[in-house]
């Protein structure tokens, strides 16, 4: 019997002006507002997160399998 591999963790936090942010809780936050939106995660090819630390702010730009691209006009904001 083989031994199982553990698949290694990785954490990325940006620290910023006395402020910690996971680079996972931005994608939870922006995939909740895509749901929101009404827009199902199985319909997307690719999404691109922008994060702006300075502003605290997050914009996203999702590209669903069929072309379309969903992006928000309103900065996400990471609740402290």
């Amino acid at each position: 019997m083989k031994k199982k591999e553990s698949i290694m963790k990785t954490k990325i936090e940006v620290q910023f002006q006395e402020r910690n942010v996971d680079v996972k809780d931005t994608e939870k936050l922006v995939k909740e507002d895509l749901k929101a939106s009404g827009v199902k995660m199985n319909t997307i090819a690719n999404l691109d997160i922008y994060y702006q630390p300075a502003q605290g702010d997050i914009y996203y730009v999702a590209t669903t399998k069929d072309g379309k691209e969903i992006s928000n006009e309103e900065a996400l904001k990471i609740e402290e």
